[in-house]
């Protein structure tokens, strides 16, 4: 929403809490204030109760009073709440208590939640830039700490009490911060640093939801590989893919600069913040941590590494709890980022047949788009000399000329059913049908605007090659 908007509806909750117990006690903190002060677009507005219970019992009064497009959505046991006013309808708003939380013990995954202050709200909030409080009724804006507002004018990234106590208390600050110091590009400050690598050790009791989530923002943030490297020089990436540390020293061959770390590092930045596409620039060549050879030549190989990644991705993000549609997607794309790897650097050797298979396997424009941006930045993100930054535009140029010819095959349908292939190539119902069912889309990607005749006159003509020999194309 923009910063006119945020204080539109701020203004709308000062007239509806104006002599009620509510008036004083409601305060926007956090992300959209500091958002406000830094003039961007407010994402979402938070606000903060200084009353016991305050979270829920809050969203309860703005829903008896009409004020609510439907029921709020309330979470007892964290005493939030979260809401849409009907006069807003496209903004969603949180509700929450000011509060104090702490794991109880060393090994507990969740915070305990309990009333506080504003005071003890403020100081065990993560950042010193997320502390700032905007008092609803008075329309003032409140720096509790006495350092927030220079912190972000001095582009700083601390912790408001000891670091020591602000992580301990929720481990998955370390995450925060460094999300927060690659969006905005802002230093972190020594000793908050110090302290994160003091308590790293921590993460291992966050749960997996919470880790992928702070991930997933940190792929889609406009700095991706700076978050990435901080994950990787803290050690918080053996906590959330302890798969990708073995990717650091993993040297490659001519065709690549550095380790496979920093090749990976320069696709995450060249691919759009979608977040299968980023996750899937990240996982890309994590099949290189097993498929490593080396030649008599002492050049490297990681032939297959393709491959081997569609089981390490399915591995990593299950256990990071992603859901099996999201999963396949960063599969998709990871597992065919080769597939235009021999075309040439303008895709010189590629052929109308080979780009409609791709355009099949893609089964949509859009996919299809998609795999080229993975494969763009992969094919820009190589050694000098070996870079084929031309390819894709060819590609994505043709397949467009294609649909416009209406000969690409993004929805390919048979062009003759089984019955048919069997009586036209004399099978018996106990012949396989397979070999001539690929035969057939060969034939099809080859000459798409051909008709019936044609195919069954080539049927009638082919032999499928013989078990253990090569195949002999008519």
């Amino acid at each position: 929403m923009t910063r006119q908007e945020y204080h539109t509806i701020l203004d709308y909750l000062a007239s509806l809490i104006k002599g009620t117990k509510w008036e004083n006690h409601v305060f926007a903190v956090g992300g959209c204030c500091r958002d406000d002060i830094l003039g961007e677009e407010i994402n979402d507005i938070d606000l903060a109760v200084d009353l016991p219970g305050g979270g829920v019992d809050f969203a309860g009064f703005l829903h008896k009073k009409g004020e609510t497009a439907k029921k709020p959505v309330l979470f007892a046991k964290f005493g939030t709440a979260k809401l849409v006013l009907s006069k807003f309808p496209e903004h969603e708003i949180e509700t929450v208590q000011t509060r104090r939380e702490k794991y109880t013990d060393k090994t507990k995954r969740d915070p305990t939640i309990v009333f506080g202050t504003v005071e003890e709200d403020c100081i065990r909030r993560d950042l010193t830039v997320n502390a700032l409080y905007h008092n609803v009724s008075k329309g003032t804006l409140s720096d509790i700490l006495g350092r927030s507002l220079a912190d972000i004018q001095a582009h700083i990234i601390r912790t408001p009490a000891d670091p020591d106590v602000t992580f301990e208390d929720d481990p998955v600050r370390i995450l925060r911060t460094i999300r927060f110091s690659a969006r905005y590009g802002w230093e972190i400050e020594a000793a908050t640093y110090k302290g994160m690598i003091r308590n790293i050790d921590r993460l291992q009791i966050v749960t997996k939801e919470r880790m992928a989530a702070e991930l997933e923002k940190m792929l889609c943030g406009p700095h991706p590989a700076k978050a990435l490297e901080l994950l990787r020089v803290t050690g918080a990436m053996k906590y959330i893919i302890p798969e990708m540390c073995a990717t650091y020293a993993i040297e490659q061959n001519d065709y690549h600069f550095g380790t496979v770390w920093e090749h990976t590092l320069a696709v995450v930045e060249k691919v759009p913040a979608i977040p299968v596409l980023r996750m899937a620039a990240l996982l890309h060549d994590i099949g290189k941590t097993v498929t490593r050879s080396c030649d008599k030549n002492g050049r490297y190989h990681f032939y297959g590494h393709e491959k081997t990644c569609k089981r390490l991705i399915d591995i990593v993000l299950r256990r990071l709890h992603f859901d099996s549609d999201f999963i396949n997607k960063v599969i998709f794309l990871a597992y065919n980022h080769m597939a235009t790897k021999k075309w040439g650097p303008r895709a010189e050797r590629m052929s109308d047949a080979n780009l409609r298979k791709l355009q099949h396997m893609c089964a949509s424009p859009e996919r299809l788009e998609r795999l080229l941006s993975l494969i763009d930045a992969d094919n820009r993100s190589h050694a000098h000399g070996h870079c084929m930054p031309e390819q894709c535009e060819q590609i994505l140029l043709r397949s467009q000329q294609l649909r416009k010819e209406g000969t690409a095959m993004f929805s390919y349908h048979q062009p003759l059913q089984s019955t048919k292939i069997r009586k036209v190539a004399g099978l018996t119902p106990d012949d396989d049908l397979e070999p001539y069912r690929k035969y057939l889309f060969e034939l099809v990607c080859a000459n798409p605007a051909k008709g019936k005749a044609f195919y069954e006159r080539k049927l009638r003509a082919y032999t499928p090659p013989k078990p253990g020999r090569r195949r002999n194309k008519r």
